[in-house]
């Protein structure tokens, strides 16, 4: 029984102990300052770390022992955020109740107050519907009762730095007075303000407009920028009206426009100066330094998420050294340029130092239009300064035009000097080669013609022969007649004398007819061989038609004595005389001839023991004004397949080495080209070819 009552004794007196920890209450008054920073003696804190427990746990006696009060000379610096209990008492010493401000200017903050533990949550990270007192203020309204003392139990989730754990009281009607009563509804900061983003967006289309006509990327690059600076300025009031239940939204996009306006702010400034071409090494920096500050910002944020302050600190201060950096290496960079008298560094200047001079105003003024109209200056200049690059640029372009078009007529000039030499030695070389083709072509004539004579000689043989005889004949019959004159002379008979002597004359009368023949022959086959004169001359078409026909029937026969063709002329009487080139048209004869006296041949061949009789017919007629000749023949025939190549060069039906391919050809040429003539080719295979032949008189 007695340890019983012992053990209810020490049940009272532990409670008692625990109570007898807590701070002194921190006495509330009406005439306090709008807020007061809680001296250290009045309150008590308690670290958790990453753990969270309920306020029921903190009720227990194992942790209310373990709260402490701040050790300011050994104060500690929280390492890493974490979860932090703060506790303290308020005490009312009025005889009316006193309505007090209790600050939540943190991410996460529960209030636990008064007897019945009434919760109040708020915080910047608290979603709006969520926070209690006033939401905009951050701020939590609570109401002593006259001469009371309270218990207030805070949860601070995720607290970086110690000066967190202060409790900052402030009398609820003094801030109300300030915020309220004594501000106006709208003021000139406010119209500043708004002046100030109209004239962003004005800037903005005024850059994008230059940005469309040249594609120089400043111009995009400054618009940009200051589209982002507008969107900036304006977070507080965006978040407020569409993210204020995603405070974590809210804050990273925050996050990514600040990030993202010093990305676009070093890189409109590496365009504007044009910093790659007049340090390049700088630029290098410049190009990889913003990306270098995006990856610590996201690193930043990653950390604070995650771990503690300490790593979150050193990054940020890392960001911050290199962003210094870029200032310092800037402003070096902009003496150099303003040494050289360069003049978008002058303007720069001109436009960024009232607005520098506007942010350290702003620190130690409450007048925030300072501010504004520092950033409306500083558009204004390097709008200006845009502008004037624009038109400089637009010069500047015209130049290079204008010189491109001289560099494009000299080369022009250039390539037609050239392409005129390249025209006089192709041209000299065309000619040269049609020199050339002339010479081959009148070779090539001139191995028809001796080919053509090849084919003659026998029949030139044979037709000299024959007047031959007859001069030998005669001449012998000639010598005998002269020996009787001789003999009848002596026997004094003049009669028989006188009749010998009529014989003689008849015989030299026929000897130096076959003389003449002979002549004409050999002068015939000299024409034959002559390259032509070109000239025309009256020739009867009959005598140069039988001439010819005769030469080439009988130069076959020469070579095959088996050959026999009956020939047939039907030369029409009385034929004028016409102009031709005698040698070129009796080539043309002969060509013609020779080829009908070939196909009966080969014909002939072919029809061995039937009953087939060559025949090659010749005729003439005039037509109108012209005069027809008709070589045909009944020997093998054209193939309809190959009418069309007969005229062609070199395609011949022959036997290779016995034809050229050149006959047809040339005859086509002379006749056509030649005499303004024509051929007609009529032909049937297998049945013969008539040839027509029509010259102009």
């Amino acid at each position: 029984m007695k340890r019983f009552l012992l053990f209810l004794l020490l049940l009272f007196i532990l409670p008692a102990t625990a109570q007898s920890n807590w701070p002194q209450a921190f006495t509330v008054s009406a005439d306090s300052v709008s807020y007061k920073k809680m001296d250290v003696a009045y309150w008590q804190y308690l670290e958790m770390g990453n753990d969270s427990i309920t306020l029921k746990a903190v009720l227990t006696p194992e942790f209310q022992k373990r709260f402490k009060n701040l050790d300011i000379k050994n104060s500690p610096a929280f390492t890493e955020k974490q979860n932090v209990w703060v506790r303290y008492k308020l005490h009312n010493s009025n005889t009316y109740p006193l309505t007090i401000l209790l600050q939540a200017k943190e991410n996460d903050v529960t209030f636990f107050i008064g007897p019945k533990r009434e919760r109040f949550d708020h915080g910047y990270m608290v979603p709006w519907k969520n926070r209690n007192g006033l939401k905009f203020f951050l701020e939590m309204v609570y109401t002593v009762p006259a001469n009371t003392e309270i218990e207030v139990y805070v949860y601070l989730k995720n607290i970086g730095y110690v000066d967190s754990l202060y409790p900052k009281p402030g009398n609820y009607n003094r801030f109300v007075e300030q915020a309220f009563h004594n501000t106006p509804l709208f003021t000139f900061n406010d119209a500043i303000a708004a002046a100030f983003f109209g004239f962003i967006f004005f800037a903005v289309i005024f850059n994008m407009l230059f940005y469309y006509i040249n594609r120089q990327r400043v111009y995009l690059l400054y618009s940009i920028t200051l589209l982002f600076a507008a969107l900036y300025a304006a977070i507080d009031v965006i978040s407020m009206e569409f993210l204020r239940d995603y405070p974590a939204v809210a804050e990273k996009i925050q996050a990514f426009l600040i990030l993202t306006l010093i990305f676009l702010m070093i890189y409109t400034a590496r365009f504007f100066f044009n910093v790659k071409q007049h340090y390049p090494r700088w630029d290098k920096l410049l190009v990889w330094s913003p990306i270098i500050i995006i990856g610590l910002g996201i690193l930043s944020l990653i950390y604070q998420k995650t771990t503690g302050t300490v790593p979150v600190v050193y990054i940020t201060l890392a960001a911050v050294v290199i962003f210094f950096t870029l200032i310092g290496g800037t402003i070096i960079m902009l003496v150099y340029f303003l040494r050289k008298k360069n003049r978008e560094a002058r303007l720069f200047v001109i436009a960024a130092l009232p607005f520098l001079v506007s942010l350290i105003l702003s620190v130690f003024t409450d007048i925030e239009w300072v501010v504004y109209g520092g950033g409306i200056w500083t558009i204004v200049v390097l709008s200006w300064g845009m502008f004037e690059k624009f038109r400089n640029l637009q010069i500047e372009n015209a130049r290079i035009a204008l010189e491109k078009e001289e560099e494009r007529s000299r080369m022009i000039a250039q390539q037609n000097e050239l392409l005129e030499q390249q025209v006089a030695a192709r041209t000299t070389e065309l000619k040269q080669s049609l020199e050339d083709l002339k010479q081959t072509q009148n070779q090539l004539i001139q191995s028809e013609k001796m080919a053509s004579l090849g084919e003659l000689t026998a029949g030139i043989a044979h037709e000299i022969q024959n007047p031959l005889n007859f001069v030998n004949n005669f001449s012998e019959v000639s010598a005998e007649l002269l020996q009787e004159l001789k003999e009848e002379a002596q026997k004094g008979d003049i009669d028989e004398v006188n009749a010998i002597a009529d014989d003689v004359i008849q015989n030299l009368e026929k000897i130096a007819h076959h003389g003449r023949r002979a002549d004409g022959i050999v002068k015939g086959m000299l024409q034959h061989s002559r390259t032509s004169s070109g000239q025309k001359e009256a020739t009867g078409v009959n005598t140069l038609a039988d001439e010819y026909l005769r030469l080439a029937y009988h130069g076959l026969r020469a070579k095959d004595k088996s050959f026999n063709a009956d020939l047939v002329t039907n030369f029409a009487d009385g034929l004028p005389k016409i102009n031709i080139i005698a040698q070129d048209v009796g080539r043309v004869l002969l060509n013609l001839f020779t080829n009908a006296f070939y196909a009966t041949q080969e014909k002939a061949k072919q029809s061995q023991l039937t009953n087939y009789k060559p025949l090659v017919t010749v005729s003439t007629k005039q037509v109108g004004n012209a005069i027809e000749i008709t070589v045909k023949d009944n020997g093998t025939g054209i193939p309809d397949a190959i009418k069309d190549k007969i005229l062609q060069p070199f395609f011949t039906t022959k036997p290779t080495g016995e034809g050229t391919g050149l006959g047809l050809s040339l005859s086509y040429d002379i006749v056509v080209k030649g005499h303004a003539g024509g051929i007609n080719i009529e032909s049937k295979e297998g049945e013969g070819s008539a040839f027509i032949i029509t010259l102009p008189l």
